[in-house]
């Protein structure tokens, strides 16, 4: 699971295989399912939507077979997620939201902050939805991580809603925002999320000098 948080399919794919071969020998259904389902989204990660789909389904059918409800939200968020990849996004937000009403009905609210932003980029493929909208719902990803001390969910969101704010010309307040979530983390900058919150801080940091910069030279001008 954390290489599923860090974004790594390949190395996710491998503990997966590990996992799924332990537990087949040993007759262990329920790990095995949970290593399926792991296997079944790094498949869809690396470009084959359909077979990683198809290994998903595999592993939640096997997982509720044994009863089992833990980790419902967050599996069915990286199902949705490989239907997004593999171009059914109405496919995708009916499975999102079957994964945020999982987790009221369950109470396992841990990944709800994520399933949250997941459901918000579904909704901005092809203008599904207002951006007032999508806004909100990062915006309750961003304080339900915030109350959770989820920092990394916190990132996630913030990176959205920093992209949402730039194409709305709010770069000051994108950069306030993601300046202060970024600054809380003392390690780890290698990874993923934080290399692209770096990419993220280095844009708004370039547009807001170029900013100050022209209306210098404006006033000047009008001087």
């Amino acid at each position: 699971m954390i290489d599923v948080f860090r974004r790594c399919p390949e190395d996710t794919q491998s503990y997966a295989n590990t996992v799924i071969s332990i537990c087949t020998e040993h007759d262990f259904p329920f790990w095995t399912a949970g290593g399926r389902i792991l296997e079944g989204w790094a498949i869809a990660c690396q470009g084959k939507a359909d077979e990683g789909i198809q290994k998903l389904d595999e592993g939640l059918a096997a997982w509720r077979k044994t009863g089992a409800r833990l980790w419902l939200p967050i599996f069915l968020a990286l199902k949705a997620e490989a239907h997004a990849k593999a171009g059914r996004s109405d496919t995708a937000r009916k499975i999102i939201d079957e994964a945020l009403a999982t987790s009221d009905e369950t109470g396992e609210r841990w990944a709800v902050a994520e399933v949250l932003r997941i459901k918000a980029g579904l909704l901005q493929v092809k203008g599904r939805a207002a951006a007032d909208e999508i806004e909100n719902l990062l915006r309750k990803s961003l304080e339900t991580g915030q109350r959770q001390r989820a920092l990394s969910w916190q990132l996630r969101a913030a990176c959205d809603l920093v992209r949402l704010w730039q194409g709305q010309g709010r770069n000051d307040e994108a950069l306030t925002l993601l300046q202060s979530i970024y600054d809380q983390f003392t390690e780890g900058f290698g990874t993923s999320d934080l290399v692209h919150a770096q990419a993220l801080l280095r844009g708004l940091r370039a547009n807001s000098v170029n900013k100050k910069a022209e209306t210098h030279v404006a006033g000047s001008a009008a001087d």
